[in-house]
C-alpha cells in the first residue's frame, strides 16, 4: 500500500462489511442496518474520514470507537454520534495528555456516548454488542455485528502481532486474565462469527505460514498465555526499544495464536 496520509485501501472484508485501511494499517469498518450505517472506529490518516464512509451508504451514519487510542480514534470530531467505553471516556484527557496529543487534535468527553459491557447499538433489524475487555486500554471493548456475524475486535487481542499492554494505563497480566476469562463466556456464542481485527494487515498474508488472523481460538490462547506468564514457565524476548514507552524495556511472549507484549514488572 502506497504510505501517504491521504491514501486509503478499500474492500469487502465480508457480506456487508466495507473495510478501509490507512497509511499505517489502521483499520476500521463500515456495516449499514435497516436504520442507520456505523463505523468501526476511523484510523489516523489524512482527509474527511466520515465523508469517506458516507459515499458507501446512504444512511444516516454514526460511529462506534474500539478504544481511545488516536490510531482508532483520531477522525471522531467528525461525527455527530459517537459511541465509546465509559471507562475510555473518563481517562481520555489523561490518555491524550499521556501520549502527547496537539491541543487542538484532543478529543472532548462531551462528544461520546458511553457504552457498557452488554450495551447494545441498534441498527433497525439486528443489534451491535458491546463485549468489554480492558487491557490493552480501560476502556477497550470488542464489537459483535449480529447481522453480518462478524466480530471487530479492535487492538483488545492483539491483530496477528500479539496485544500490546507495555503502554501506560494497560492492565496488569494478571488482571488481563481475569478479564479474558469473563470475556470468553460472553464470547462463546459467537466463536464461529469471522473475527476483524484494528490492525488487519498485521495478521500476514493468507496461505503463508506467518498468517494469523484473530479469531476465537486466539482469545483461548491469550488465557494460556498468561497462565505460564504467571506461574513464570514461558519462554520470551526483548520487543523493539523505541516501543517500550518508557525506562523499562518492554518483552514479547507467545503462546500458540497468541502474543502479548509487556513489562515484566507488570506481569502481577
Amino acid at each position: 500500500m502506497e504510505n501517504h496520509p491521504f491514501h486509503y485501501d478499500i474492500d469487502v472484508a465480508a457480506a456487508g462489511v466495507v473495510h478501509f485501511e490507512d497509511f499505517i494499517d489502521s483499520s476500521f469498518y463500515l456495516i449499514e442496518g435497516a436504520d442507520k450505517a456505523l463505523l468501526i472506529d476511523t484510523g489516523c490518516g489524512g482527509g474527511n474520514v466520515r465523508r469517506l464512509a458516507s459515499a458507501f451508504t446512504d444512511k444516516p451514519l454514526e460511529l462506534a470507537v474500539t478504544h481511545a487510542h488516536g490510531d482508532h480514534d483520531a477522525h471522531a470530531a467528525e461525527f455527530d454520534k459517537v459511541y465509546m467505553h465509559r471507562a475510555d471516556i473518563l481517562q481520555l484527557e489523561e490518555m491524550q495528555a499521556r501520549f502527547r496529543v496537539p491541543e487542538e487534535e484532543r478529543l472532548h468527553a462531551s462528544l461520546f456516548t458511553p457504552l457498557e459491557d452488554g450495551s447494545v447499538i441498534d441498527m433497525g433489524d439486528y443489534v451491535v454488542r458491546t463485549l468489554a475487555l480492558p487491557g490493552h486500554t480501560v476502556g477497550s471493548v470488542l464489537f459483535v455485528d449480529e447481522g453480518h456475524k462478524v466480530v471487530f475486535t479492535g487492538d483488545a487481542v492483539g491483530s496477528g502481532v500479539g496485544v500490546w499492554m507495555q503502554l501506560p494505563g494497560c492492565s496488569t497480566v494478571s488482571q488481563y486474565k481475569a478479564d479474558l476469562l469473563r470475556l470468553l463466556t460472553a464470547l462463546y456464542p459467537y466463536r464461529e462469527y469471522l473475527f476483524l481485527g484494528g490492525h488487519f494487515r498485521q495478521a500476514g498474508q493468507p496461505g503463508t505460514p506467518q498468517y494469523n488472523p484473530v479469531c476465537f481460538r486466539m482469545v483461548e490462547d491469550m488465557v494460556r498465555l498468561c497462565d505460564q506468564m504467571l506461574s513464570g514457565r514461558f519462554q520470551d524476548e526483548l520487543y523493539d526499544s523505541d516501543k517500550s514507552f518508557g525506562d523499562e524495556r518492554a518483552h514479547i511472549a507467545s503462546f500458540g495464536t497468541a502474543q502479548m507484549v509487556y513489562l515484566p514488572s507488570r506481569v502481577r
